[in-house]
């Protein structure tokens, strides 16, 4: 009985083909390893999509407003840990924590909304009033500032941390 002929390796794809799927458990292992190495989320591993996300986003803003800061807070620390890069969600973490009580907490929150888009005049003014109710005025004058100078003065953040400045820079 003869030994079956030795397989060829496949030459690679040629540039623009499509290349073999990958199967299933292996692309999961794949997108847990990447969130092990901290190069994915857990957004990236359960395949969630923005669309569902900020459906959760749209009800934790009801709970807020409804004055369910406990649901509320729940569902953005949640967001915010199956997506970790989303500002919107750290933004949104901050603010339940100011109105859950937690000074510290929505400070860190807002730092962190602050690192992953330095560009948001509102995540600034956010900062800025937890800063005020800290004692920390040349932190928040300097956030507020730093709004101003982020987007169109007819912006709401804009005209409100300008607000703010009038009234923190009185004589």
């Amino acid at each position: 009985m003869s030994s079956p002929p030795a397989q060829r390796p496949r030459p690679p794809p040629a540039p623009g083909a499509a290349r073999p799927a990958v199967p299933p458990e292996v692309r999961r292992q794949q997108l847990l390893q990447a969130w092990a190495d901290g190069k994915a989320t857990l957004k990236d591993v359960r395949g969630y999509s923005d669309a569902e996300l900020y459906a959760v986003a749209q009800a934790a803003h009801t709970y807020f407003y409804q004055g369910r800061i406990e649901e509320a807070r729940t569902l953005f620390h949640g967001l915010f840990a199956v997506d970790p890069t989303n500002a919107y969600f750290a933004r949104g973490m901050g603010v339940v924590e100011m109105a859950a009580g937690n000074r510290e907490g929505a400070l860190a929150a807002f730092d962190v909304a602050a690192k992953l888009d330095p560009r948001d005049a509102g995540i600034l003014v956010g900062r800025a009033e937890v800063k005020l109710t800290l004692g920390q005025k040349g932190g928040a004058v300097e956030d507020l500032r730093r709004a101003t100078q982020l987007a169109a003065p007819t912006d709401p953040a804009v005209r409100k941390a300008q607000a703010m400045l009038q009234l923190l820079t009185r004589r």
